[in-house]
């Protein structure tokens, strides 16, 4: 991790996954990004790729500013459970889990951000502000776009999601115009 750091690696792609993990002896990939300053760590929070006690862990050692939710989604996101393709893989969709079907490895996830952030709010206790910074503001600033994107100001793209009080998205503007809105509404 240090040889990647100074390689000029300032990020970790789906913390805990697909890397060596946190040992006594030894603190791997993982252990290592969770303790090193110069790097910020994406979170797939959907109670599958990362356990909620260890998505806690990660939080409160990096901290808000260091956190980037992410969802992994496939194209199954916002479908019934079923088979699925991914890339050419088959992969089937059941409880919210997405595993390709000839090995059950995990294929992606079928998770949306409001709901990662909901899962933010109940795995962590972290406030509704320090969600929406970790799914909103820290990726636009970590991928260059913050001059346009990642809060509500004057001058921006004026992207931004309108949910209740229960998480459910009710409105979504895209660039300053209506893009969706919940029947009903």
């Amino acid at each position: 991790m240090v040889a990647a750091i100074e390689a000029g690696a300032n990020q970790v792609t789906h913390m805990f996954n697909g890397m060596s993990g946190v040992h006594h002896r030894e603190p791997g990939v993982a252990g290592s990004a969770l303790l090193l300053d110069e790097v910020d760590i994406e979170l797939i929070v959907d109670g599958i790729h990362i356990h909620p006690e260890m998505v806690k862990l990660a939080w409160k050692t990096k901290g808000t500013d260091r956190c980037l939710l992410i969802t992994d989604s496939m194209r199954a996101k916002g479908f019934p459970d079923g088979r699925y393709e991914l890339g050419g893989q088959e992969v089937n969709v059941e409880k919210n889990k997405a595993t390709l079907t000839n090995d059950g490895t995990l294929a992606g996830s079928v998770l949306k951000m409001n709901d990662a952030v909901a899962n933010m709010l109940a795995f962590t206790g972290c406030s509704l502000e320090d969600a929406i910074q970790m799914a909103s503001y820290n990726p636009a600033k970590k991928a260059g776009v913050l001059e346009k994107k990642g809060s509500i100001e004057e001058g921006k793209d004026a992207d931004f999601t309108v949910i209740n009080g229960n998480g459910e998205i009710i409105l979504t503007f895209c660039r300053g115009k209506e893009a969706f809105r919940k029947e009903g509404r």
